[in-house]
């Protein structure tokens, strides 16, 4: 039933004429090809410039790349060179105290030359920024101190330092080595 309804709608639709569409051509001018072919080769002209500056721009950034990946590196080889250039009289003065130990036979000199060239090599690292750590009688701090030993017979204070086994240093405020103590734990004052 439903078939029958649709057909006499199919009929109207067939009955309906299609719309010409005409298209008309443009007529196109001789002045106007050749214009159209300036406008053109003015435009490829332009793109291949953009082209040539972008490539030229891009070879730049990748010479300053190199540039600064190269001097960067010259940087970091040759950091240490002041302080080094400092601690050559330390080991200057190292080698003539063991010359004079060689030549006399004698201790004494040697123990002050040695003594004299510690000195020298503290001074000539505080003078690069490194600090020693306080450490012996001071309150446990783990971000200075790493405890390598309970103490439980000692008359200081829980956490107190005791014992320092070796020395800690900073550099500009930055611990670079940690001091190796002893700490008091589980005494009488505590």
């Amino acid at each position: 039933m439903d078939k029958e309804k649709n057909k006499p709608e199919e009929k109207d639709n067939q009955d309906i004429p299609a719309k010409e569409i005409k298209v008309e051509k443009e007529a196109v001018y001789p002045d106007e090809i050749d214009k159209l072919k300036n406008q053109l080769q003015e435009k490829e002209k332009e793109a291949k410039e953009a082209l040539d500056r972008l490539l030229r721009v891009r070879a730049d950034f990748d010479n300053y790349q190199k540039r600064a990946k190269k001097e960067r590196n010259e940087f970091e080889k040759f950091a240490s060179e002041g302080l080094i250039k400092e601690l050559l009289p330390v080991m200057d003065n190292l080698e003539r105290a063991m010359n004079s130990a060689n030549e006399t036979g004698e201790v004494a000199p040697l123990v002050k030359g040695i003594k004299m060239t510690i000195k020298q090599f503290k001074d000539t690292l505080k003078n690069a920024g490194l600090k020693e750590i306080a450490s012996v009688g001071e309150t446990f701090d783990p971000s200075k101190h790493e405890a390598i030993k309970l103490i439980t017979e000692h008359e200081e204070k829980d956490n107190t330092v005791v014992e320092e086994y070796e020395k800690g240093y900073s550099l500009h405020e930055r611990i670079i080595r940690p001091s190796k103590v002893g700490v008091a734990k589980n005494n009488k004052k505590g």
